[in-house]
């Protein structure tokens, strides 16, 4: 893979860390082969989306700005199966082959792709970096899409957005998972997939709401359940979700208004969401869950709200995938979400 050099010379991230340095990172650009361009009359993603430096990204006031963080030892260290290092690249294979729309819905939208993050030395490092990385692109306006990798990393991706806000104001994460992931450091000390949303909430205490949406009741403990219940989350099971008139995409938009107090929004989707018939390729499938088409009409909802600022895709896992549908669902999910960007201008 390419290495794209990125320098940030004389720029200091705003609200971020006091006395943080400024960014020196080496990013790994996409390699070119997924660059599909289609014909004259079949353009594809692969000719419309920048493939550009860290930089040249934060001049170039993008809309959307695709991240990847191949990363899967998170998971790894939760018990889980390894794999999902290799989503982002995945996730770019068939994102890329995707057309602008029949309707030329993503051809005006000034969508960037800065490369993977490398992994550091330890997971709480990598943390760091994805956190200054994506810290840097929100400061400059964009609206980003981190393509994962391991659960553990929407920590850093979720911190960044919510470390820029200044003290009197507060966010909202929507953690859309059949887990809460709300999981104590393991052994009190390791990093986990299940760790993230705890950490977030112990991180930024009222200022953040947790809002959790189709986790399900055999794969989630009442401890985890009432240590939101005492924070005053949003939790709406699976069940509940289902038994809403409006159904899922309805929930969503249900989740954003409680979040209307929020300055700043993330969404993070865990593809285990979905029932594994129709995603196959995650750590932890399960034989019930979201359908395909509830994930894409979430992924919709959030690009409408403009203070969704991160979407984060995660823990697809190429290699236990079948016929790549899980990564060409994620994929879709940035599509429509990018596509909903456009149309709400």
């Amino acid at each position: 893979m390419a290495v794209v050099k990125a320098t940030m010379r004389g720029r200091r991230l705003a609200g971020i860390v006091p006395d943080m340095k400024l960014l020196n990172v080496a990013l790994r650009a996409p390699p070119p082969e997924l660059l599909y361009a289609g014909g004259a009359d079949d353009p594809r993603l692969g000719a419309l989306v920048r493939v550009a430096a860290l930089a040249d990204a934060l001049a170039g006031a993008p809309a959307v700005v695709l991240v990847g963080a191949p990363d899967d030892r998170g998971v790894v260290n939760g018990g889980g199966r390894a794999g999902a290092a290799e989503g982002p690249l995945e996730i770019r294979r068939h994102l890329y082959r995707f057309t602008p729309g029949d309707h030329g819905e993503l051809v005006r939208l000034r969508v960037y792709d800065v490369g993977d993050i490398p992994p550091e030395a330890t997971v709480e490092a990598t943390h760091e970096r994805v956190e200054e990385v994506i810290a840097a692109l929100l400061e400059a306006g964009a609206r980003v899409v981190l393509l994962g990798g391991g659960h553990d990393l929407a920590y850093a991706s979720q911190s960044a957005l919510l470390a820029r806000l200044p003290e009197h104001q507060r966010g909202a994460v929507v953690n859309v998972d059949a887990h809460y992931d709300v999981r104590p450091l393991k052994d009190g000390t390791t990093i986990t997939s299940g760790t993230a949303f705890r950490r977030l909430g112990e991180r930024f205490g009222a200022r953040v709401k947790l809002i959790q949406l189709a986790a399900q009741a055999h794969l989630c403990s009442a401890a985890h359940r009432d240590w939101l219940t005492r924070r005053d989350d949003l939790v709406q099971p699976l069940g509940e979700l289902r038994a809403s008139p409006s159904r899922v995409p309805g929930a969503l938009r249900r989740a954003l208004q409680a979040a209307a107090h929020a300055h700043s929004v993330g969404v993070s989707l865990d593809l285990d969401a979905v029932r594994a018939s129709e995603a196959p390729g995650v750590s932890a499938p399960s034989p019930d869950g979201l359908h395909a088409q509830d994930l894409l009409e979430i992924a919709s909802a959030a690009g409408e709200h403009k203070n969704v600022r991160v979407l984060d895709v995660m823990e697809v896992c190429p290699r236990l995938d079948v016929d790549g549908r899980t990564a060409r669902l994620a994929a879709l999910a940035v599509w429509r979400f990018c596509a909903s960007v456009a149309a709400s201008g």
